[in-house]
C-alpha cells in the first residue's frame, strides 16, 4: 500500500478591503473631500465601528444577567430590572455613542453613489461578466 505524502501548506486568512473616498456637499454646494476627517473620514468609522461592537457586547451581557436573575425563580428584585433596563436605554438614547454611529452611518450610505474604482498597479478585477464570456469563449 502507497503511503500518502503531504506538503505543508501555509495557512492564509482571507481579507477584504475597501476602497472609498467620502465626498461631502458643503452648504454652499461646493464638494469635499472628507475621507480622512472627522466625524465622516473612513478610520473614524472604523474606530468607532469597533466602540459599537463593544457597546452591543455589553448590552447582551446585561441582558443575559438579566436572563440569569429570572431564570427559575417566579419574582425578581424590581431593582435589578430598572438598573439593567435603565443603562441599556441610555446606551439607545439619541445622543449615544451608538445611536450617533448608526446614524452618521445610515446617512453616510444612504447617501452614497457609486464611483469608478480605480486600477491599483498590480491588482486584478475579477468581474463575473469576463469570466462568463472567457467561458463562453472556450
Amino acid at each position: 500500500m502507497k503511503t500518502k505524502t503531504t506538503t505543508e501548506t501555509e495557512e492564509t486568512k482571507p481579507s477584504l478591503a475597501l476602497q472609498a473616498r467620502v465626498l461631502c456637499h458643503d452648504r454652499d454646494g461646493q464638494i469635499r473631500d472628507v475621507t480622512d476627517q472627522k466625524p465622516f473620514g473612513l478610520k473614524w468609522f472604523a474606530e468607532n465601528g469597533d466602540l459599537a461592537l463593544y457597546i452591543l457586547g455589553n448590552c447582551k451581557k446585561r441582558l443575559d444577567l438579566l436572563f440569569m436573575a429570572a431564570e427559575n425563580r417566579s419574582h425578581i428584585d424590581a431593582g435589578i430590572v430598572r438598573l439593567i433596563v435603565d443603562e441599556l436605554r441610555s446606551e439607545f438614547d439619541g445622543g449615544s455613542e451608538l445611536a450617533t454611529y448608526v446614524r452618521l452611518t445610515h446617512e453616510l450610505f444612504s447617501n452614497s453613489d457609486p464611483i469608478a474604482p480605480l486600477q491599483m498597479p498590480g491588482t486584478r478585477r475579477a468581474n463575473r461578466a469576463t469570466s462568463l464570456t472567457a467561458a463562453h469563449e472556450v
